[in-house]
């Protein structure tokens, strides 16, 4: 369990760190766009800080994301958003997109590539498309390279948008062509999925 903690601590400090690097972007000139988020599902709730999911859908200022089983509807078109990493024209179905709300402005993540980061405590933090969910294992596409993880009964899950929620590892949860990030240990044995 210190183990999830730890990731989900890490988690959050990447984000908030990143989110801080936005603001010296937008401060510097870069992309810039006038957006107005209207959350149009009535599952999320549209105060959350963060959302991020796979792209199913997109067309002019409005995207649909599949995040933690449930479709988000997002259309950008008043409030201030800044596009911290890709631009608007990377936004397309299969991308993953992170939205954090901070101050009132919206920073915007666009990433088409997988990505593989080794943490201190030994374990190693995945992000890629799930290509396989079975009872004892997940398979994740990064970057076209299939890579296979064991899952035990110490497995837990967290929804992307609800980092807070700890649940055990089900594999009816995650759909297969969704992006996910997943920690893995030194054995290649996961300790979590947030999907």
């Amino acid at each position: 369990m210190r183990r999830v903690l730890s990731f989900t601590l890490t988690l959050l400090l990447v984000i908030f760190l990143v989110a801080g690097c936005g603001e010296i972007k937008k401060d510097t000139g870069r992309t810039e766009n006038t957006v107005n988020e209207a959350v149009k599902s009535e599952k999320v709730n549209p105060q959350k800080e963060l959302t991020a999911g796979t792209v199913v859908s997109s067309n002019n200022s409005e995207i649909v994301l599949e995040s933690g089983g449930e479709k988000v509807k997002y259309d950008f078109t008043a409030e201030k958003t800044v596009f911290v990493e890709g631009m608007p024209k990377d936004i397309k179905e299969g991308v993953f997109v992170k939205i954090i709300r901070k101050d009132g402005e919206n920073y915007i993540y666009v990433i088409t590539q997988g990505r593989k980061e080794a943490l201190e405590d030994g374990s190693t933090s995945i992000l890629g498309i799930l290509k396989e969910a079975n009872d004892n294992y997940v398979v994740v596409d990064i970057n076209g390279k299939e890579e296979r993880y064991t899952a035990s009964d110490k497995t837990v899950m967290q929804k992307f948008s609800d980092s807070d929620k700890v649940m055990r590892y089900n594999k009816d949860e995650l759909k297969k062509g969704n992006w996910v990030m997943v920690l893995v240990d030194k054995d290649n044995k996961i300790i979590d999925i947030v999907y």
